[in-house]
């Protein structure tokens, strides 16, 4: 199963996010051309790390550089719950 789905600037990330997972969604999005704020829709999302955490960090501050975003939806618990624990709640 993949893990991402990428439908234009809404991307899909579904079933584990973990550190086995992580570089090949972000090989899938490395070449994305921020020409649109980016929407990170994490329902399908069962297990995750800090692998995550940082993915999304990440691609923030890629979005910065070309003055888009990143809109994280439907996180789940565990998630925030992370972010809360390293202090970056308010970047997620």
């Amino acid at each position: 199963m993949q893990s991402i789905e990428l439908k234009n600037n809404l991307w899909f990330l579904n079933g584990d996010i973990t550190f086995k997972e992580i570089l090949s969604v972000h090989d899938q999005v490395q070449n994305y051309g921020w020409k649109d704020s980016v929407f990170i829709d994490l329902t399908g999302v069962k297990e995750l790390d800090t692998s995550l955490l940082s993915f999304i960090l990440e691609q923030r501050r890629q979005a910065k550089k070309f003055g888009k975003e990143v809109i994280v939806q439907n996180q789940p618990s565990s998630l925030k719950s992370l972010a809360k624990l390293y202090g970056v709640e308010q970047f997620i």
